[in-house]
Order: C-alpha cells, then sequence, then structure tokens
C-alpha cells in the first residue's frame, strides 16, 4: 500500500469514526426516551450540569467509539459471531460491573431505587444492541469472511492455568482498587464526606482495615467481582485469536470507556466526587484491562 493510499484509508477510518461518534451519542439519548431517568436524579441536576451534558456526551461517545472500532478492527472474528461477542463483553463491562458496584454501595446513593440500578443495566442493552452491530457494519465485518469455530477456539483456553490465573487477578483487582481508591479519590474531601459523613483522612492501613470492619462482605464481593472482569473479557479474548498485542489493545480501550463513562453521572454523584472517580476509575480500569489481556491468552493456531 503506497502512502496516498495509506492517507485516504486513514482519513476513511477518521470519517467512519466521527459518524460512529454521533451514532453512540444517539444510542446513548434514545434507550433515556425509551426508559426515562427516575424523577429522583433528574431532579438532582442543576443547570450547569444540563449544560455540560451535551459536551460530555460527546466526548465520551468519542472513546465508545474508538474502543468499539478498534476492537473491530483487529478481531479475526466478523459477522453475527463478532457482534454477539462483542455485544456481551461491552454490556458486561460497560453496564453489569458499574451497577453491581452502585448496588453494593446503595447505602450512599439514597435516591438510588434498586428498579434505577435495573433500568440503567436495561438502557445499556438498548445502546449495545444499536452500537455494536453499527459498528461492525460500518467497518464493513458484518459478514463473515472465514470459518470461525467458537468451539475450537474454546478448546484452544488452558484451562488449568486460566483456573489458577483468575484468583491472581481477582487479588491484582483488589490491591489495585483499594491503592487508587486511597491514594486519589479518597484524597478529595468532597470524596470522604460522600461515603463516610466525614472529612477525617485516616492513614491507608486503619482505613482499609475501617471499611472491611463496617462491610464484612467487601473482600469477597470484590474477588467475585475479579473474576467477573475476566468473565466478560473473554468474548474479546476469543475473537482476538491468541494475539496478546491485540487483546490488551482492545481490552485497555474497552477498560478505559469503563471508566471515564461515569463523567456521564451528573446528578448522582457532587462534582468534586465525580471528578475524582473519573480520574480513579479510567487509570485503574486501563490497568485492570491491560492487566487480563496480557494474564490471560488463547494458544496459537500454529501449537494446537
Amino acid at each position: 500500500m503506497n502512502s496516498t493510499n495509506i492517507v485516504i484509508s486513514i482519513f476513511n477510518n477518521i470519517l467512519k469514526v466521527i459518524g460512529l461518534t454521533v451514532i453512540f451519542a444517539a444510542s446513548i439519548v434514545i434507550p433515556t426516551l425509551i426508559i426515562p431517568v427516575s424523577p429522583e436524579i433528574v431532579s438532582r441536576m442543576t443547570e450547569d450540569m444540563q449544560n455540560k451534558m451535551f459536551g460530555l456526551m460527546l466526548l465520551v461517545s468519542l472513546l465508545g467509539a474508538i474502543a468499539l472500532s478498534v476492537n473491530v478492527k483487529l478481531s479475526e472474528w466478523s459477522g453475527i459471531k463478532l457482534i454477539l461477542a462483542l455485544g456481551l463483553s461491552f454490556w458486561g463491562i460497560e453496564y453489569f460491573m458499574a451497577q453491581i458496584e452502585t448496588f453494593y454501595f446503595r447505602n450512599a446513593f439514597t435516591f438510588m431505587t434498586n428498579m434505577e440500578i435495573l433500568n440503567i443495566m436495561l438502557r445499556g442493552v438498548i445502546t449495545t444492541a444499536m452500537v455494536v452491530p453499527l459498528t461492525v457494519i460500518i467497518f464493513g465485518k458484518q459478514k463473515a469472511t472465514r470459518e470461525i469455530s467458537i468451539k475450537e477456539s474454546l478448546e484452544r483456553i488452558e484451562i488449568k492455568s486460566w483456573m489458577k490465573k483468575a484468583p491472581l487477578f481477582s487479588l491484582f483487582y483488589i490491591i489495585i482498587y483499594l491503592l487508587f481508591g486511597y491514594y486519589v479519590a479518597w484524597q478529595f474531601e468532597a470524596v470522604r464526606m460522600f461515603y463516610s459523613g466525614s472529612t477525617e483522612q485516616l492513614n491507608f492501613i486503619t482505613q482499609i482495615v475501617r471499611t472491611i470492619g463496617e462491610m464484612p462482605l467487601f473482600l469477597p464481593y470484590h474477588f467475585i467481582r475479579g473474576l467477573l472482569w475476566v468473565a466478560f473479557s473473554i468474548p474479546i479474548i476469543l475473537m482476538m485469536d491468541g494475539s496478546r498485542i491485540k487483546t490488551m489493545m482492545g481490552l485497555i480501550l474497552i477498560f478505559s470507556y469503563h471508566g471515564f463513562q461515569i463523567i456521564m453521572a451528573q446528578g448522582i454523584f457532587p462534582q468534586d466526587v465525580l471528578i475524582a472517580h473519573t480520574i480513579e476509575t479510567t487509570i485503574s480500569a486501563c490497568i485492570y484491562g491491560g492487566l487480563i489481556g496480557y494474564m490471560f491468552n488463547i494458544r496459537d493456531r500454529g501449537n494446537f
């Protein structure tokens, strides 16, 4: 491919991402028309928050469009298998994982009912059903180019190795979660007030001991959550067909979107808390995605 064709290809891909960004934004708005956001949350949004929402939505949509585009481009799969695999990972990582954490810490969100948490997951289903197939179509992978056996891909998983690595990743996840939670988010006075009702700042060990004492299920919950991160990453791992680099790139982008999209939670968090969590979750989620991509891989076809 000569330099002219490379430039044209890059330009075409940029146009596709821009178009997908618009589609992504629409896929965020439309579900709220079908399943409206609760009046309790809407009432918490100030005029300033409402004015910021459109710009934030475009920014989040751009990152989401890039994340999905790169995964589709890198994937060895195509057609309905690619749509289902990417759709499952995207919904699981972006919506299910986010909302089970909201549910666990729901005492801090007295205005969030269990039904609203479920509705966010359902709106996520609609968003996923809109944006993932359209990404596949826009990047020309709607037709299967070669026969892909999901059974063969699953057989290439080294089960014993993965069973050892999954608990290890869960431990890494808990450590990273605690470190970023304390040394990033907890350094914001607003975060301490929001969750504990006090601005008191204890040292790292004392704070962790207090948290575990007040929430006895904290460690087992997050251990299971670590396993779920891996479970929802498996479709992306499989569709990258054994390439560790591609897997890491794809997961880092998908996890980054998970972390950054929290900036859209206007009305749910106070502004300073929102900023703190966006920084905390975006960076830590990148690390989760990269670690999973590095630790979990399927055997190369040449060794199968």
